[in-house]
């Protein structure tokens, strides 16, 4: 991948940015793209690159690039696996072509289709492209929202860059913290789009484009996730999805640079590695990190998937020092963030980037084709509900009341969770069991005049389960919700970061917009059993079976998880504390620090359990220390 900046003078106010700030804009992008670093600029406008050579690594392939005629400028974040289709309808048009990459494609697309363009483009991608004959500035985002892209039009200027650093970097930028932002990074541990941390940063929303023009900045979305079921045979059904797949793999298999996969212990990565080694037909590089700690290890599991597949696996066991791996994280997260997995991703990132360039990951599988236990708790919930309220009661405090655990899935988490979500209104109940800061602690533990009184992130998760175009099902009401909100705010943005910041392409098979369409069309039958919600994911693992054998395709789902829960009581306790009582966290900063000490002493003595939301505001505090 690569990092992109810009500045754009969309108001004509005659603005012109100092070019050592724009350098600075750009080359804190850096560990984006290490291989190389380009600039344009005309006037009232700044375009810049850092390159992660993968097609046509030659200097032919450098950005921003220009179209022949000088007209379009482009930088552009992202693979078009398509474009060597596209290039040759493009060519049979009239279209003649200098270099072997897919930044060429885009520009000569542009030019032939206009903004159609973007719906013929089958990749993941952020781009900014500037007609200078209109003074025009197309920013696009890909459909899934893999790529990142953030903006801001403060003072009259348009902002944009793969990362918030970016625009930070230009002083004249005042940086505030955004309570809308930080209330739903408090309720999930993440920012959902389009707010950010920051007050007047925002993310350009996933399959969306701004059209910016003559003072007026324009959004518009250019594809929508249909959930409408298609009924089709068992036979027919099984048949397009392997050819998807595969499909899938084979496209994103392209590249001029070293490539390998990411391999866990589960189906889904399972499943992209097993397609690798079908298309390639060669050497097909794996790699996967455990823990010490045997509840969360699984590189067993993974070099028996490898040994099975036949690929030249690579295992790491971290014995991670987690206070420095935190601090080394947080750096690459401009917005706070909390996912605690991103602390094995890192790693996992880092020695997957001293072999290969490019990686395939097993990511998105959950979310579309029902792999998450919130799925099976959707199911139960809408019969616990007809339960008596004396009953329910009763289920509430005796899941209040098992014993705390450390493990990596324990019971009294589920139970926990289940009862206190499954009180919600539906909607709200599917996702209050993703949340990390309950309302009733954020109202306990904040200051009271932080948040808007009438602001809800349940409710801002729960409009996508509400709202899900065409869904037959509850069932497809979850998955719309976790493909649209949860994804790209959650899983994506672990991926991206952690992976950039060692200079790491990852790709995602799973996420091919064609074999999301199709599977989100699928009968529930085909995703998990309505009567054995805990069989699930039943195309891929039938799938799986046939293409490996059975075994590795009945395992349960499995992650780069880490202890969190035991880590916030030990290991990282003394970096939490140093953290929350930082002077202007303290001082400025959401909570009431006393409170807060006293509630994370109530974890480390296992009065309760908060490791993952004390985690969460380590993160933060850890964010508002470096910004504020």
């Amino acid at each position: 991948m690569c990092g992109i900046a810009g500045v754009f003078d969309y108001r004509s106010t005659g603005f012109q940015i100092s070019p050592d700030v724009f350098d600075e804009m750009v080359d804190v992008l850096a560990h984006r793209g290490p291989d190389g670093r380009g600039v344009w600029c005309d006037a009232g406008i700044a375009l810049g690159h850092r390159r992660l050579a993968i097609l046509d690594p030659t200097e032919s392939g450098a950005q921003p690039m220009s179209d022949s005629h000088n007209r379009y400028q482009l930088t552009y974040n992202g693979e078009i696996y398509n474009y060597r289709e596209l290039k040759k309808e493009l060519t049979a048009l009239g279209h003649s072509f200098k270099t072997n990459c897919d930044t060429e494609v885009i520009l000569a697309a542009y030019a032939e289709w206009g903004r159609e363009a973007v719906r013929r483009f089958n990749g993941i991608f952020a781009f900014a492209l500037y007609d200078r004959n209109q003074k025009l500035l197309w920013l696009v985002r890909d459909r899934l929202g893999v790529k990142p892209l953030y903006y801001s039009t403060a003072g009259n200027v348009v902002r944009f860059a793969s990362e918030i650093k970016s625009i930070l970097a230009d002083p004249q930028f005042v940086r505030l913290p955004n309570p809308r932002g930080l209330s739903t990074f408090l309720s999930f541990g993440y920012v959902a789009d389009p707010e950010t941390g920051f007050k007047g940063v925002f993310q350009l929303p996933p399959a969306h484009e701004a059209v910016i023009q003559n003072g007026s900045f324009q959004l518009y979305k250019y594809w929508s996730l249909s959930m409408q079921t298609i009924e089709r045979s068992s036979q027919e059904a099984e048949a397009e999805f392997s050819r998807l797949l595969s499909s899938a793999v084979e496209q994103q298999l392209v590249s001029d640079v070293p490539l390998g996969a990411f391999l866990s212990g589960g189906v889904d990565s399972a499943a992209i590695v097993a397609e690798m080694k079908s298309v390639a037909n060669n050497d097909v590089h794996t790699f996967s990190a455990g823990f010490r700690s045997s509840s969360f290890d699984e590189s067993d599991l993974a070099a028996e998937t490898a040994n099975r597949i036949g690929t030249n696996h690579h295992r790491l066991t971290a014995d991670m020092n987690l206070e420095e791996t935190v601090q080394q994280m947080s750096q690459y997260c401009d917005g706070p963030f909390a996912d605690s997995s991103s602390l094995a991703v890192y790693h996992l990132c880092k020695v997957t980037s001293e072999n290969v360039t490019v990686a395939l990951s097993g990511d998105g599988a959950d979310e579309l084709l029902a792999g998450y236990s919130t799925y099976r708790a959707g199911h139960l919930a809408s019969v616990y509900r007809h339960l008596p309220k004396w009953l329910r009661a009763s289920c509430r405090k005796a899941a209040l009341s098992l014993p705390i655990s450390d493990s990596r899935y324990n019971t009294r988490q589920f139970a926990e969770r289940f009862v206190l979500g499954a009180e919600e209104p539906v909607g709200r109940d599917f996702s209050s069991w993703r949340v990390y800061l309950r309302d009733s602690d954020k109202r306990s533990l904040c200051k009271a005049d932080f948040f808007s009184a009438d602001d809800s992130p349940l409710d801002d998760y729960a409009a996508h389960y509400l709202n899900a175009p065409d869904a037959t099902s509850p069932l497809k009401r979850m998955l719309h919700a976790d493909l649209t909100y949860y994804l790209p705010n959650d899983m994506l943005v672990k991926v991206d970061r952690m992976s950039m910041a060692h200079g790491l392409e990852v790709r995602v098979p799973f996420l091919d917009h064609e074999l999301v369409e199709f599977c989100a069309s699928l009968p529930d039958r085909f995703l998990m059993s309505r009567f054995r919600p805990s069989k699930n994911k039943i195309i891929l693992r039938k799938h799986l079976s046939r293409k490996i054998g059975p075994g590795i395709s009945s395992r349960k789902k499995t992650g780069f998880n880490v202890p969190i829960e035991q880590a916030m009581r030990d290991e990282l306790y003394p970096l939490f504390q140093d953290a929350v009582q930082n002077s202007s966290f303290a001082s400025d900063g959401p909570f009431q620090t006393e409170d807060l000490l006293a509630w994370a002493q109530a974890h480390r003595n296992r009065e309760i359990e908060s490791g993952h939301a004390l985690f969460g505001i380590l993160m933060l505090a850890l964010w508002w220390d470096r910004w504020f």
